[in-house]
């Protein structure tokens, strides 16, 4: 089956949302399965862009090299050329992973909390917080989607169900609510991850990017002093693991972000 694929479905004024699978490794011949399906869901004012890209060398969304790499690059690409407020990444998982992707200490051995399973062995949770921070705001939705590789029929209706949800939606806590009906102990669980993000990564990130204006970074001693700083000045509860994933998140951010103001304000004046 050819795994590349990209189609645009909807309107290109109003809310932009794009679904992305194929992001590492032999992950596109699975989501491809999924992303094709959603070629007929109804989109609700906007746009969708589905998106599958080809088998390339697996690296972790979780690590700060891969959006330096080849395949990391193309995704970036497509997530600047759209600037989507909803964004969904679908990935795929083997059977001996599942616990290791949504075990209890995942926040203090990777850095961000366990994934969280729908049914049918779909799990849901956010993005990297490396691109969460960097390419998004706040109140977006950015979320991974994630199957069993080789994914059931079953597998790929709930799927199909969650991006019927997402694609017909205009904001995160439309979104959000839907899911809640359907999954409300679920859902409590993710608007709790959403809490501890939004009080100790994104604000201790946040301040990092107001305080690096103001600072001469001439090296990465002097990044790592500027963070150490607003770790001590702030009352952020993140582990030495997230603390890492800051410094990760602002190279991409110095590495990307001019290019990303350059679009928001040239988006803004075409309004």
């Amino acid at each position: 089956m050819e795994v590349n694929f990209f189609k645009e479905m909807g309107v290109k004024n109003g809310i932009s949302r794009l679904f992305v699978g194929g992001v590492h490794g032999k992950e596109g011949l699975s989501t491809i399965n999924a992303i094709k399906m959603a070629e007929n869901i109804t989109v609700n004012g906007g746009s969708l862009v589905l998106c599958n890209f080809p088998p390339s060398p697996y690296l972790s969304t979780l690590d700060p090299l891969y959006y330096l790499s080849l395949a990391g690059s193309k995704l970036l690409d497509r997530v600047m050329k759209n600037q989507p407020e909803i964004y969904l990444e679908l990935h795929c998982y083997h059977p001996e992973n599942y616990t290791k992707l949504t075990r209890q200490d995942r926040k203090e051995k990777f850095g961000v909390p366990g994934l969280v399973e729908l049914e049918n062995g779909v799990l849901i949770g956010s993005v990297s917080p490396l691109i969460r921070s960097t390419f998004f705001d706040l109140n977006d939705f950015p979320f991974t989607l994630e199957m069993p590789c080789n994914p059931s029929e079953e597998s790929l209706q709930t799927c199909r169900e969650i991006m019927e949800i997402v694609a017909g939606s205009g904001n995160r806590q439309e979104i959000m609510e839907k899911l809640s009906s359907a999954y409300p102990q679920r859902v409590e669980t993710l608007n709790s991850y959403f809490k501890d993000f939004s009080r100790n990564f994104h604000s201790a990130f946040e301040k990092i990017k107001q305080k690096s204006l103001k600072t001469p970074l001439k090296d990465y001693p002097a990044l790592e002093k500027l963070i150490n700083d607003v770790l001590d000045e702030g009352n952020f509860d993140l582990n030495p693991v997230q603390i890492k994933q800051l410094e990760g998140a602002f190279l991409i951010f110095k590495e990307y972000g001019s290019f990303k103001s350059c679009k928001l304000n040239t988006n803004k004046s075409e309004t």
